[in-house]
């Protein structure tokens, strides 16, 4: 049997309006979709985003460890992933739902690599999202790079990282996963001189949060959902 289609579906920041026409088409019409969630998660995001959209398929939803624990985090994303090889084997078509862009710091790029070692000749088609940093930039009205500015984008999801983390001239930096490395992260920034703060939280979704002075933000308890940009001119 010829095995089913998978597709890596961006479903942008957590609303469904910012799914591309393309993102909408694949979700309602593909036979599985699997949605992500974290183990500590007490809803997830990517399901709310598909059961929007009304598919005619099975919606199932996947765990995902964040564990510091590598072992334990290749272990979930194995099993996940063949739990979708079990699908596409027998002839189905399956999506996996992401938040953002599928292929930038997402859980689908570990899962693809281990699909595509399970059935080398599968057909792919990689839908593109929104990206968190540029949704961020979009609802603060703030230009996220320009001219000769250079983007850094930087996953800083230990406190530790903070020390070692430069701001050169002339760049916009984006601190990804930042809920529990955000006091570490804002101590560091209080030390730089000539930057500029933003944060944001649960961006495009009920409760959105948009912050730029270091005080308040402190205040905020952790949110999964959140980033800081700072830039120097």
């Amino acid at each position: 049997m010829k095995p089913g289609k998978l597709y890596g579906v961006g479903i942008g920041p957590g609303d469904p309006r910012y799914l591309t026409l393309r993102a909408a088409d694949v979700l309602r019409s593909a036979d599985v979709i699997f949605t992500v969630i974290s183990q500590n998660a007490s809803s997830s995001v990517s399901q709310a985003v598909v059961e929007y959209l009304q598919p005619r398929g099975e919606i199932r939803l996947q765990i995902f460890s964040m564990s510091r624990d590598k072992a334990e985090r290749e272990g979930q994303v194995a099993a996940n992933a063949d739990a979708i090889i079990t699908e596409l084997r027998a002839g189905r078509d399956c999506a996996f739902a992401t938040l953002g862009d599928a292929m930038t710091y997402s859980t689908f790029g570990y899962v693809l690599r281990r699909i595509q070692k399970a059935i080398p000749d599968l057909e792919v088609e990689i839908v593109p999202g929104i990206t968190s940093f540029a949704t961020l930039a979009a609802k603060a009205g703030a230009v996220l790079a320009e001219n000769g500015e250079q983007l850094r984008v930087i996953p800083s999801f230990r406190s530790e990282m903070a020390e070692t983390l430069d701001f050169p001239k002339g760049s916009t930096t984006v601190l990804l996963k930042t809920y529990s490395s955000r006091k570490a992260l804002l101590d560091r920034l209080e030390r730089e001189e000539g930057v500029e703060i933003l944060y944001g939280e649960r961006l495009a979704m009920d409760g959105q949060i948009l912050l730029s002075d270091p005080g308040d933000i402190r205040e905020r308890p952790e949110e999964y959902l959140s980033l800081i940009m700072v830039k120097k001119q």
